[in-house]
């Protein structure tokens, strides 16, 4: 399992942390790599929804939405959502879109920052 930070849901084929700061529709968001041998898909996004924020505030890059990467997953984070009451009151699920990994300096942000 690893996560990767990034952009995704905006129309900038190249989005950078500036022009995600500028308002080009991207999202920052986290990609998840799991094991379905340690957690499966829907316990996955039903953890991810219980701490989601709903209602995007400051825009698309900081909404809180699930992007299933294919027909499968959108269908269980669907049946996740509404047993859950509607995704959380708001959190969306959103069609596939492109990702781009964030800049290196933004990876493992925390893990590098000293305090």
């Amino acid at each position: 399992m690893g996560s990767k930070v990034g952009y995704t849901g905006g129309s900038n084929s190249h989005p950078t942390y500036e022009s995600v700061c500028s308002g080009d529709g991207h999202t920052e968001a986290v990609k998840l790599e799991f094991d379905p041998a340690v957690i499966s898909y829907e316990d996955l996004v039903g953890r991810v929804l219980k701490e989601a924020s709903p209602g995007g505030f400051g825009g698309a890059q900081y909404q809180s939405a699930v992007w299933p990467q294919d027909a499968m997953q959108e269908a269980v984070a669907k049946k996740v959502a509404a047993k859950l009451g509607g995704g959380k009151a708001g959190v969306p699920i959103l069609p596939k879109a492109q990702w781009t990994d964030a800049e290196e300096y933004h990876q493992k942000y925390y893990a590098k920052a000293r305090y």
